[in-house]
């Protein structure tokens, strides 16, 4: 539940012009966890004797800590603008978005105007959870920019599970295992490997991100994970590391593998990390945004389930390699497709978003003259079936 709710709820309050940095703040605190748990790990090898229980029982008592934070925090939270809005609560959405923006109302040109747009966009039809459901495939069947909205969200979650960066965080430890590595050298490396991809998505989120878009470092970080694990399929398949590493150390070729490791987790923190929950949340229309996000993390935890769960069988079954092999293969598809169709999504109203997804979908991640927001009116290449949503809500 708050792995869904959380990017929505961010998303929804955030200023348009700091949408994408507040968005990815979820993904930062996910990498500062992993990267936290690592080096408690790491320091309760180093600190605490192996022949007491608070070796384990220190890390289950320090991962409770950011949890009762938020539990306390939770009561001082407003509620999202938009959820009022869709509830028919106008004055009490005012309210919390004047409370969002610092006091401000409509004397303020900015309040004014985003205010003016968020009570212009909404549906504020009340529904239910089946309802909402229900809604949404009716629009799907009827809606072609709506059908092409959760197509594109559940690519996002497949091509970022399918990018092998989880797997990879879970089983770092018995990857650099395999390498040669001693346990201290292990937990060290994971602990670096974890900082690498928390520093990699805060720079995204506080720096990159609203400067440079969304589509050009998803484009870049995706091309880096390619090469990175298109090195690590060919090392496992040509030069495995043997049961004497353990005694020799790791080869030049294991070093140079961890160094891809790294450099993998660099290339994640710019692309597919992030990707998942921000896009998920900006890219949807706000009537469908809470069920289209609440399927489409459903899905990609079910789908991260199985792909962790079955990795270590996969590696026997398919050779060491043979997972890395199809990681690779999906995330160069996923670059493939980035390039082609995925939209830039900085400087661009949620609300306004369908709009985007009007176009073809080869004409959808680009910008160019032909694609302007008038495309609907005046493309008659664009899809049939693209109805508004006033007419499907009327029918």
């Amino acid at each position: 539940m708050g792995m869904s709710a959380g990017p929505i709820y961010i998303s929804e309050v955030a200023p348009l012009e700091l949408r994408g940095m507040m968005t990815t703040f979820y993904n930062v605190n996910i990498m500062s966890g992993v990267a936290g748990s690592y080096w408690i790990n790491y320091a309760s090898l180093q600190v605490i004797p192996s022949t007491s229980s608070w070796q384990w029982r220190t890390t289950l008592v320090l991962q409770s800590i950011p949890a009762i934070i938020l539990l306390l925090g939770y009561p001082f939270f407003p509620e999202s603008p938009r959820y009022l809005i869709m509830r028919g609560r106008i004055d009490a959405a005012h309210r919390s978005l004047s409370r969002l923006r610092g006091g401000m109302d409509e004397s303020t040109e900015y309040f004014a105007r985003e205010y003016t747009e968020l009570c212009s966009r909404l549906d504020t039809t009340p529904k239910s959870g089946a309802q909402a459901f229900l809604s949404l495939m009716r629009e799907c069947i009827h809606h072609a920019p709506t059908r092409k909205v959760l197509l594109f969200v559940t690519l996002i979650q497949t091509f970022f599970i399918m990018s092998g960066g989880n797997s990879i965080t879970y089983y770092a430890p018995n990857i650099l295992d395999s390498i040669g590595l001693t346990q201290s050298q292990v937990l060290l490396f994971t602990a670096i490997y974890g900082l690498i991809k928390f520093l990699a998505v805060f720079l995204y989120a506080f720096f990159l991100t609203d400067h440079y878009g969304r589509r050009p470092l998803l484009l870049l970080g995706s091309t880096i994970n390619v090469l990175c694990l298109l090195y690590l399929t060919c090392y496992l398949a040509l030069s495995p590391p043997s049961s004497s590493s353990s005694t020799t150390g790791p080869s030049a070729a294991s070093w140079v593998s961890i160094v891809a490791i790294c450099l993998y987790a660099i290339g994640y923190g710019f692309g597919w990390a992030p990707a998942f929950s921000l896009t998920a949340s900006e890219i949807c229309p706000t009537r469908i945004r809470g069920t289209v996000v609440t399927l489409a993390f459903t899905y990609q935890n079910l789908l991260n389930f199985g792909i962790t769960r079955a990795f270590p069988n996969m590696t026997d079954r398919m050779q060491p390699w043979g997972p890395f092999a199809l990681f690779t293969g999906f995330t160069a598809v996923g670059t493939l497709w980035v390039a082609v169709a995925f939209p830039e999504c900085k400087g661009k109203s949620m609300e306004g978003m369908e709009e985007v997804f009007a176009r073809p979908w080869w004409r959808v991640g680009w910008d160019g003259p032909g694609a302007r927001r008038d495309d609907r009116a005046e493309d008659p290449k664009v899809e049939k079936g693209t109805s508004s949503h006033e007419e499907i809500v009327h029918k």
